[in-house]
């Protein structure tokens, strides 16, 4: 949940002055800031960034930890600001509610131990600092399912995630028993999705395979990349495997298949960056040229998610169907051959 501040008080790094008043340690204040969970007058901050009397910080944090905290507040440094504290009851009562309640999502799959949704584009999974609107998490609350507890109330029921840019199937655990099992599916590979995207220029090979380490861009708060494990010891290991589907009529785009052998966020974007490869309609990584016809509208989507040799496929969405319909004569055939392929060797390998 967000938490906002007036600061009464000069302090001359942010993440000292999150350890002096929250009396925390500084490798957590340091994570708060790098998660994006830290603003300050409504920027992103960075941990040496000054904090002078009247600026409003704005903290996400668990309802556990605030309470707490407030509950041994002694006011000298931080003056809360109630009126712009907003939670998840709040939201539905206010606005929310009927967006909320109007909101039809694909069920893909359901048992008493998960459901698999088909997740619209422009939907984040999670609340978070930088997200005004409503989320998948809100959504699954507001209409009662059953969920997971293990990740904490905003993020119940939630095993994994896709970037609120990215459409297709996501696995909800629906207890806690079944979180942990999936979890631990996750954390051995066991559990995964195979994406398709439009990218362009198309690729040099038909598979290729992508390596590295990933972090925050250093230069760009908004972005991912590729760091230097040296330089960077918090960047953390990907890998993603690329296979070409086919051509468009004009050779300009192809039709991809993407398997990730990790999560990190924006891996595919990263990796894609690194080949000088871009998704079309990708407004935040791809040149002006792709991005400026389906801006908000990125074409790529998880259209199968897989663990225990089962594996369960999500409709494309609309704009995704037309753009190959329009670009690439026959592309259903290869598709479903690719795809057939890929629900094979995933069963095999559940095996």
């Amino acid at each position: 949940m967000l938490y906002y501040f007036t600061v009464l008080q000069n302090f001359s790094r942010l993440d000292k002055a999150l350890c002096q008043i929250l009396g925390i340690s500084r490798s957590q204040a340091i994570q708060w800031i790098v998660s994006d969970s830290v603003f300050i007058n409504g920027i992103l901050a960075k941990k040496s960034r000054a904090l002078y009397r009247k600026d409003i910080i704005s903290i996400y944090v668990s309802q556990e930890f605030m309470r707490q905290f407030l509950a041994n507040f002694t006011g000298k440094s931080l003056q809360p600001i109630p009126s712009l504290c907003r939670s998840l009851k709040q939201a539905i009562e206010s606005n929310h509610s009927e967006i909320l309640e109007n909101l039809d999502i694909e069920i893909i799959s359901e048992t008493n131990d998960y459901l698999i949704l088909n997740k619209p584009r422009n939907l984040a999974v999670h609340p978070a600092p930088s997200i005004k609107d409503i989320t998948l998490s809100e959504y699954l609350q507001f209409h009662k399912y059953s969920l997971s507890t293990i990740n904490g109330e905003e993020r119940s029921g939630i095993v994994h995630r896709l970037d609120k840019d990215t459409s297709g199937a996501i696995l909800i655990a629906k207890n806690n028993a079944s979180h942990r099992f999936f979890a631990e599916m996750l954390q051995k590979r066991q559990l995964g999705r195979i994406y398709i995207c439009i990218i362009s220029p198309p690729l040099q090979q038909n598979r290729v395979v992508v390596e590295c380490f990933m972090g925050r861009n250093p230069h760009n708060r908004l972005k991912m990349a590729r760091l230097d494990k040296r330089r960077f010891p918090q960047a953390r290991d990907s890998k993603s495997e690329f296979m070409s589907i086919m051509q468009s009529n004009d050779g300009k785009y192809e039709l991809i298949s993407v398997r990730l052998f990790s999560g990190r966020t924006h891996q595919i974007r990263v990796h894609l960056h690194i080949l000088n490869r871009y998704i079309y309609g990708d407004s935040l990584y791809s040149p002006n040229s792709l991005s400026k016809h389906y801006e908000s509208k990125m074409l790529l989507h998880a259209i199968l998610l897989y663990f225990q040799g089962k594996v369960f496929s999500a409709k494309m969405p609309e704009d995704l169907l037309q753009f190959l319909e329009q670009n690439f004569s026959n592309y259903q055939e290869k598709l479903q051959t690719t795809l057939d392929i890929w629900k094979q060797t995933l069963r095999i390998e559940c095996l």
